[in-house]
């Protein structure tokens, strides 16, 4: 098979899921929104905000493939839905190390 077939394949069997993908993207960026609008700066409160978006995200990946929590029930399942949680959480973290203003000085501020 060649890489044309295989990403053909791809994007065909994921087309049912577009809009689901991309609020479950989205997600993390409306998080950065809440980060800057309440300036949540302490690092202890981002991790903990980011942690909770990521177990949102997590929790709500099964529903959105037509699949529940009581289906996963193997080791590789559970895995997986972590990932989900720790991959989400880490998208949140970057975003808000982007979006949250740094309270060093910039390096060429006269």
């Amino acid at each position: 098979m060649t890489l044309d077939a295989v990403f053909t394949v791809f994007l065909y069997s994921l087309s049912p899921y577009w809009m689901w993908l991309l609020l479950l993207v989205a997600m993390p960026v409306l998080a950065a929104i809440v980060f800057r609008r309440f300036s949540l700066d302490s690092a202890k409160r981002s991790l903990f905000f980011c942690g909770v978006i990521g177990v949102v995200v997590a929790l709500s990946a099964p529903p959105l493939t037509g699949s529940s929590l009581s289906m996963l029930n193997g080791v590789a399942d559970w895995t997986l839905l972590l990932l989900i949680a720790l991959c989400a959480t880490g998208y949140c973290l970057l975003l808000a190390a982007i979006v949250v203003v740094p309270r060093c000085k910039p390096l060429f501020e006269k």
